[in-house]
């Protein structure tokens, strides 16, 4: 069993560290299942440069807590690597927002259309990680729940795909179409043209 000042001691690091390590859990989580956005690109990518900074801060927590031994070891352990990502993460928002003020479009994540479909919408991007990667199409239906504030569903999209086109079906259903892809490979791998139907759901989720 634990002593009583062991067990003190594991609260009042849970209470330092919990919350910017817990915050900044659900903004990831946010990123690679999105759930809600803001509608200005520079605005999403600088909260998340902002949630790379809560590492940070829970290290500097970190130094508050009694019993400098634990300290050490919490930071060798779980906070030092995370640290190293959490830099990375800072230095490629940072370079992606300021693209995003200079030119207006994220670079990465770019909005090529934006089709409306009555109290909802279906946002289309041009989604480009750079030179290891090929280009894909990602989809986003989208509804403002507050101004600036859209909750979001990402929806199947394309990988190795360019120039979309689109087609509003009925009121909720939606057709995609992409051309065959030629990738920049030397070897010219060609990726045939494909299709999808949307069936969309007024409120999203339910």
């Amino acid at each position: 069993m634990l002593k009583a000042g062991s067990s003190q001691q594991w609260t009042r690091s849970a209470k330092f560290l919990c919350p910017p390590l817990l915050a900044f859990l659900l903004l990831q989580l946010n990123v690679y299942f999105p759930f809600l956005r803001f509608s200005s690109d520079a605005a999403n990518l600088f909260v998340g440069a902002l949630a790379f900074l809560l590492p940070f801060l829970a290290a500097v927590l970190a130094f508050m807590i009694p019993k400098r031994w634990f300290t050490t070891i919490l930071l060798m352990v779980v906070l030092a690597p995370l640290l190293g990502l959490s830099a990375l993460g800072v230095l490629f928002e940072g370079a992606l927002l300021e693209d995003t003020l200079r030119t207006g479009v994220n670079p990465a994540f770019e909005r090529i259309a934006t089709v409306p479909m009555g109290v909802y919408s279906v946002g289309i991007f041009l989604s480009d990680c750079g030179a290891p990667c090929s280009m894909d199409i990602a989809l986003r239906q989208e509804k403002a729940i507050a101004p600036g504030v859209l909750l979001v569903r990402e929806l199947a999209g394309f990988e190795d795909a360019d120039q979309p086109t689109y087609k509003v079906i009925d009121q909720d259903t939606l057709l995609i179409n992409v051309p065959p892809y030629i990738d920049e490979d030397p070897r010219g791998v060609s990726i045939p043209a494909r299709s999808r139907i949307y069936h969309l759901r007024p409120s999203l989720y339910f």
